[in-house]
């Protein structure tokens, strides 16, 4: 059997793992992160796998099992539900399980580059030391992290959902992460303010920038350099100033301009669609039934 390395890469581990992959996004146009799931085997007498470079974080979506790693010579066990939260270590590690409920057995892992984690540091003004740590716990309990993981895994699956949606997300758990779970210095040190009063014209900027752009796939990091502040600043003030989320103010603008188009054109569905920003006609379809009540062609129907 070929020795397992002490480190690997995240696009690698996946020849590690047991089970059967159900959902990936290496093939997406996702930046900062891999998220992966499988279909565990209901039993598995042991698994060896390196450590990760990257942050990786797993939990379990549906079962439940005893789970026992062995990290560093010592054995440790937990029993795991869904949403319950693991990390893998910088180490190499041996896990081995065994099902403990009727339901199968599966699992997400989401990894996040290192380097997303220290940008979002320097851009909460937190020093370069700062570690994330999560304790030699086998599990920890973090609802809006499971929630976050959640929803990144809804995202895998729907080949449609905007890369804009995806950058909020990771960005914010990022944060969050070096908020509630580094060490250094104060976690709760905040950089120097920025002068808020030149907040709103940097919004409106970025608003004007959206709406002459909404074909292309408006990421919040070109966003927020378009208002002049980091991406963490730049969400937060962003919800601040308009009372959404920087995805939920682009699909909002994006439906109203679809609505126009199909009310002042003759052109097709899937002409609007790629017009405003959605990559394909049944995913705009089923944004714009969530938006409007209707499908887009009930709609133009409509008048």
């Amino acid at each position: 059997m070929a020795r397992i390395p002490k480190l690997t890469t995240t696009l690698a581990y996946d020849r590690y793992m047991a089970g059967q992959r159900l959902v990936s996004s290496v093939d997406r146009e996702w930046r900062h992160l891999v998220l992966r799931s499988y279909l565990e085997p209901a039993r598995q007498e042991l698994l060896e796998a390196p450590g990760l470079r990257d942050l990786t974080l797993m939990t379990l979506a549906s079962g439940a099992e005893h789970l026992e790693r062995n990290l560093g010579g010592r054995w440790d066990s937990a029993d795991m539900r869904v949403n319950d939260l693991w990390f893998v270590p910088p180490a190499p590690v041996s896990w081995r399980w065994h099902s403990i409920s009727d339901e199968p057995l599966s699992t997400v892992h989401l990894h996040i580059e290192r380097g997303l984690v220290d940008s979002v540091a320097q851009q909460m003004g937190l020093d370069g030391s700062r570690e994330l740590r999560f304790g030699d716990a086998m599990r920890f309990h973090d609802p809006l992290i499971a929630a976050m993981l959640a929803a990144l895994h809804r995202a895998a699956r729907d080949p449609g959902d905007s890369r804009l949606y995806v950058d909020t997300l990771v960005h914010a758990l990022a944060a969050h992460l070096l908020q509630y779970y580094s060490c250094g210095s104060d976690a709760h040190r905040a950089g120097p303010a920025r002068p808020e009063r030149l907040v709103p014209r940097r919004i409106r900027r970025v608003i004007d920038y959206i709406r002459a752009n909404l074909a292309e796939d408006l990421a919040i990091a070109e966003l927020a350099s378009q208002a002049g502040l980091s991406s963490f600043h730049f969400a937060r003030v962003f919800r601040r100033e308009t009372g959404e989320t920087p995805h939920q103010f682009v699909m909002r603008l994006r439906l109203e301009e679809a609505a126009r188009l199909l009310r002042a054109t003759d052109q097709t569905v899937l002409q609007i669609a790629l017009g405003v920003g959605f990559e394909n006609a049944s995913h705009f379809s089923v944004q714009f039934k969530r938006g409007h009540g209707v499908t887009p062609l009930a709609y133009r129907l409509r008048g």
